[in-house]
């Protein structure tokens, strides 16, 4: 009985000593339930900001109308600036019809040579002819000087409407503006950037499925589970990266990558214009476009962790891990029209992810065909479950090679 006792409390002290970390470490189904609430939390507090679907319909309604109203004050100071060029043509030729028709018949401080003209005929017939040529020459001078000044008159007339259409064009811009950043703050689809509930549950479950392929159990360690898909370790700082073109399915925990370029990263897009910049939370990417079909490619070295497909707005997207000086950032790639990769698959930057796409067609937050590229510090779907208020970053953090908004590029 002795032995019995002393057997089971050396089990029960070996267990504790070599197996300590089991009694706090999270499991998969743990995570799982931690998820769901932290994903309902978010939920919750989304809803309670946003506008309710009336409101959100009159502010849509509002910037329709705003943005109308702009085009065609717009249309109209366009307008009004060609009248005032042809009015200034007009009143530039009249000055030099008029200084040349003053010097013909030399016209000097108010005294007229038409008199001296007329008395200088040499017969009767003569006379008749210098009143007849006098009086036209008066008439078209008094016509001339007429039309100058009306010229003049409607130009000062175009000129303070034109003032006045660029007043309310700038009133209608603040007020397209400060439109813009109460839908950007309040409508998630709008932001181009939030998903649905549902969106971000399915994310959660592809991550999940994709660790449970791997063999991952709900009792298994959460950390030991991750390690399965974990990214190749990215280390910048110049050089050609090591990392195959392929990207080979499965995950790797081992292994240093350096990136290639001056940077250490490349642009998704072989070529390309950049349409519009980060400005932080009213655009947390930066949108670059190339044509609709255009391939599509990881900035680095990283592994698939989930893929949102056919979504409403932003249609495929795909979210890449990756392991940057032993930290983790997540990069998105939204408005994908094809997807060539798979969740849980290693990616390098010479890796097709998929196309671009974003035609409105298909895509109901996209005014047109482009990539909408974000980068997050840390994990996605651990370190944080929504978007909206992820930790996001200013891509040119890593992508220093980008032009400018509104310029050009051809190569990576």
């Amino acid at each position: 009985m002795v032995n019995k006792v002393r057997n089971l409390v050396l089990t029960f002290v070996f267990g504790f000593i070599c197996f300590p970390a089991f009694a706090n470490a999270e499991t998969l189904d743990e995570y799982i339930a931690q998820a769901e609430a932290k994903l309902n939390q978010e939920r919750a507090a989304t809803e309670k900001k946003q506008m309710t679907e009336e409101e959100k319909e009159e502010a849509l309604a509002e910037k329709e109308t705003v943005t109308n109203e702009i085009d065609s004050i717009e249309n109209e100071i366009t307008t009004l600036e060609n009248d005032i060029k042809e009015l200034e043509d007009s009143i530039a030729k009249k000055d030099d019809e008029i200084k040349q028709l003053m010097s013909f018949v030399q016209i000097t401080n108010g005294d007229s040579s038409y008199l001296e003209y007329i008395f200088g005929a040499q017969d009767f017939t003569d006379f008749i002819y210098r009143i007849s040529v006098a009086e036209q020459l008066s008439d078209y001078n008094d016509n001339l000087m007429e039309e100058y000044n009306n010229a003049v008159k409607e130009q000062e007339a175009k000129q303070k409407e034109l003032d006045q259409k660029q007043e309310d064009l700038s009133a209608k811009n603040k007020e397209l503006q400060e439109l813009v950043n109460k839908l950007s703050a309040e409508i998630d689809e709008l932001n181009d950037n939030v998903q649905t509930y549902q969106a971000e549950y399915d994310n959660l479950m592809n991550y999940v499925n994709a660790l449970k392929e791997m063999g991952c159990r709900g009792n298994e360690d959460m950390d030991t589970c991750e390690a399965r898909i974990n990214p190749p370790q990215v280390t910048t700082g110049g050089g050609s990266s090591s990392g195959s073109s392929g990207g080979s399915s499965g995950g790797s925990s081992g292994g240093s990558v350096t990136g290639g370029g001056s940077s250490g990263f490349y642009i998704p897009l072989t070529k390309g214009k950049v349409t519009q910049n980060y400005y932080g939370n009213s655009h947390n990417a930066i949108d670059i476009t190339n044509y609709e079909g255009a391939p599509v490619y990881a900035i680095t070295t990283g592994t698939v962790i989930t893929i949102s497909r056919n979504q409403s707005c932003g249609k495929n997207i795909v979210y890449i891990l990756h392991n940057v000086n032993g930290q983790n950032y997540t990069t998105v790639y939204y408005h994908l029209k094809t997807v060539t990769v798979s969740v849980g698959q290693t990616v390098y930057y010479t890796t097709q992810i998929g196309t671009q796409g974003g035609n409105p067609s298909y895509d109901s937050c996209s005014t047109g065909s482009h990539l909408d590229f974000k980068l997050f510090k840390g994990r996605y779907l651990k370190d944080f479950f929504t978007l909206s208020r992820g930790p996001h970053m200013d891509p040119r953090t890593w992508l220093t090679q980008l032009p400018g908004e509104g310029s050009k590029f051809y190569s990576r």
